[in-house]
């Protein structure tokens, strides 16, 4: 079950229950698969006229890393297929917006807690 105050949205994707973050290492997922800072992936995302879909795939792939490792790039792309780019995307958001909160205020966004370390 997604928990918000750890930066989890839940999405229901088909008989699917997902779960869609974005930690430090899901960033850096996310930035080394597109080869660009996450400031400038967000500036992408923002610009419908020049959005690729193979950013879209990415990005919905980087977010589900953390409680989904399991999913690939191509079963990121079904996933959308099957909720809808719309209906993912708004979920994506919703983790972004809580992942950086203050980034649409223009402020420097507040760091999250920790999680407990996995050892």
């Amino acid at each position: 079950m997604a928990n918000p105050h750890r930066g989890q949205v839940a999405i229901t994707v088909g008989d699917l229950e997902l779960t869609l973050s974005f930690s430090v290492n899901a960033i850096c997922e996310l930035e080394d698969a597109l080869d660009l800072p996450v400031s400038k992936i967000a500036e992408k995302l923002n610009d419908p006229e020049n959005l690729r879909m193979s950013l879209v795939r990415t990005v919905i792939w980087a977010a589900l890393q953390d409680s989904h490792p399991e999913i690939d790039m191509q079963t990121a792309g079904n996933i959308a297929t099957v909720a809808g780019t719309a209906k993912i995307m708004e979920k994506v958001g919703e983790a972004f917006q809580i992942a950086f909160p203050d980034a649409q205020k223009g402020g420097a966004s507040r760091p999250r807690r920790a999680p407990a370390a996995k050892i």
